[in-house]
């Protein structure tokens, strides 16, 4: 007879209080919305303070980065991105962490418009400045755009659903989802 032993159970007394939070947390939405949607161009973000501090978030934490390369499911959000990332990267001076998610970010974009050329460029950068899955994913999605073009067959991706993928990241970063908080 084959029993279970490892059951999950609430001691006694403790309290549970079930919340609604997002992946995204308001901060960092908040933080990230204020450098997107002010009217700075990239090249004259050094010395901002609310860019310093997105640069330093998105070497940190990852939803950060992926939420800033969600502006990449329009066209419009996709240009403004590529800047204010390269403008960000160059904060960095493209090097550990924080340089590699500004320029992940902007391959992405880069991707998200078509430019297949510099989305290699700039993920390639990125995994020099250090490892990170966006800029992985950036280049297998050149390679298979190249692969598609050589062997005159049709990709499996366009710019359309890089832009589709960005929404759906969106969402899912976003979305509220029930937890239950033990005290």
């Amino acid at each position: 007879m084959n029993t279970n032993t490892n059951t999950t159970q609430a001691t006694p007394g403790s309290d549970q209080k079930v919340v609604l939070l997002t992946l995204l947390s308001v901060e960092d939405r908040a933080i990230t919305d204020r450098v997107v949607f002010s009217h700075m161009p990239g090249h004259l973000l050094d010395g901002d303070p609310w860019s310093a501090t997105l640069l330093r978030r998105i070497g940190e934490d990852a939803v950060v980065r992926d939420y800033l390369a969600t502006f990449a499911c329009t066209e419009e959000g996709a240009r403004r991105v590529l800047m204010l990332s390269l403008g960000l990267a160059k904060m960095a001076h493209r090097q550990g962490p924080a340089g590699s998610a500004a320029l992940s970010v902007a391959g992405w974009c880069a991707l998200s418009l078509g430019r297949w050329e510099l989305a290699d460029s700039l993920a390639l950068r990125s995994l020099d400045a250090a490892p990170n899955t966006l800029a992985e994913r950036v280049r297998e999605m050149v390679a298979g755009q190249w692969f598609a073009e050589v062997l005159d067959i049709e990709s499996d991706f366009d710019t359309a659903a890089v832009q589709q993928c960005s929404a759906r990241v969106l969402h899912e970063l976003t979305e509220e989802r029930a937890y239950i908080r033990l005290y």
